[in-house]
């Protein structure tokens, strides 16, 4: 699988076959690579951990524009649907579906999910994680989350061995929690820190978790650039 970090949470995975956009935030970012979509050839998946702007992004557009199907919690997925995307998968907590020979999981988060219309807040269901299986690649985007003990059975139950985690602090986990997460409850070979730098308010440093972690390869993604699972 060829992994490439979009900046904030967004990554796209190549996996020969299928091309998958993950919390695709394009527009507003400034971390993102400027002329990244006109390589696009396809979209095929769109995968959503949550209902924040920060992270369905593009997604209305992306999916409209490349004919997408999107996974996502079964509110935020019905929302997406009613504004015309016409493919949709939606899921829960707990749930895995496969698509193509890629199998999407939907795992625990600890954060919050929802958006705002008319000025005011609206839910969109519950945070979530995705565990993204295709060949021997087994991707865990944490999403947005803190720090809980339950990632140990997330890495019994899906065994991942890719790990994207945030570590940008105030809204998620910072560098400290989430060394913790990757030292005792994960066992990845490799670790992509995320949600972080992209705003004046994520002050978690990538760099201060890259030496805090005891197991597995730190990888801090230069925004465009590929690197394989």
């Amino acid at each position: 699988m060829k992994i490439t970090w979009l900046g904030h949470s967004a990554f796209h995975l190549d996996t020969g076959s299928q091309s998958i956009l993950l919390d695709p935030f394009f527009e507003g970012n400034p971390t993102y690579p400027k002329g990244f979509e006109d390589a696009l050839e396809k979209v095929d998946v769109i995968a959503l951990t949550h209902g924040h702007d920060d992270h369905v992004g593009d997604t209305l557009r992306l999916a409209k524009k490349y004919g997408s199907t999107l996974f996502a919690q079964f509110e935020l997925a019905m929302y997406l649907n009613g504004q015309g995307i016409e493919k949709v998968q939606p899921m829960n907590t707990g749930g895995c579906v496969a698509q193509d020979g890629v199998a999407y999981c939907m795992v625990q988060a600890f954060h919050s999910s929802g958006t705002m219309i008319d000025g005011r807040p609206v839910t969109m269901g519950d945070p979530a994680g995705f565990v993204v299986k295709a060949g021997d690649a087994r991707v865990y985007a944490a999403g947005d989350t803190g720090l809980f003990s339950d990632m140990a059975l997330i890495q019994r139950v899906h065994r991942p061995n890719v790990g994207f985690i945030p570590v940008g602090d105030r809204f998620t986990m910072g560098p400290e929690q989430a060394a913790i997460a990757c030292n005792e409850f994960l066992d990845l070979d490799l670790v992509v820190p995320v949600h972080w730098g992209t705003f004046d308010m994520l002050t978690g440093d990538p760099e201060d978790f890259k030496r805090r972690v005891t197991k597995g390869r730190v990888h801090i993604a230069t925004p465009g650039e590929p690197f394989d699972a």
